[in-house]
């Protein structure tokens, strides 16, 4: 379970993606100096609202999503079409799988994607 400073991190960063999501095109490249990172913020999201069913226990549909590796078989860096992305959107299928504010986490997800999964290695 994520830390409460974890968590509020990734709150605040969500809303700041969610307002940059509303202003960026879908494969827009430009990470700024607030890189969004795996382990700070798309990880708690994860954690808190994925693995219960893509975890390393159950891995439904084969998708484990608690490790960077697993989570980068569903993530194409740069592409906003990536399965992630499409399936946390608003009309995907797990959006309504998303706890809190999903409008933020949908839309934090897509920014890591987008902007700044290609800026992380492992």
């Amino acid at each position: 379970m994520p830390s409460t400073e974890a968590a509020n991190r990734a709150s605040s960063r969500a809303t700041v993606a969610a307002d940059r999501a509303s202003r960026i095109g879908p494969l827009s490249l430009a990470p700024d100096s607030g890189l969004l990172t795996f382990g700070d913020d798309i990880k708690p999201i994860l954690d808190s609202d994925c693995i219960q069913c893509h975890g390393p226990r159950l891995r439904e549909n084969g998708v484990d999503l608690s490790t960077y590796a697993g989570v980068s078989r569903v993530v194409q860096a740069g592409n906003a079409n990536s399965l992630l992305v499409l399936v946390t959107r608003s009309n995907g299928q797990m959006y309504p799988n998303l706890t809190g504010d999903r409008a933020a986490k949908s839309a934090l997800i897509r920014s890591w994607v987008v902007d700044n999964a290609a800026a992380e290695t492992r």
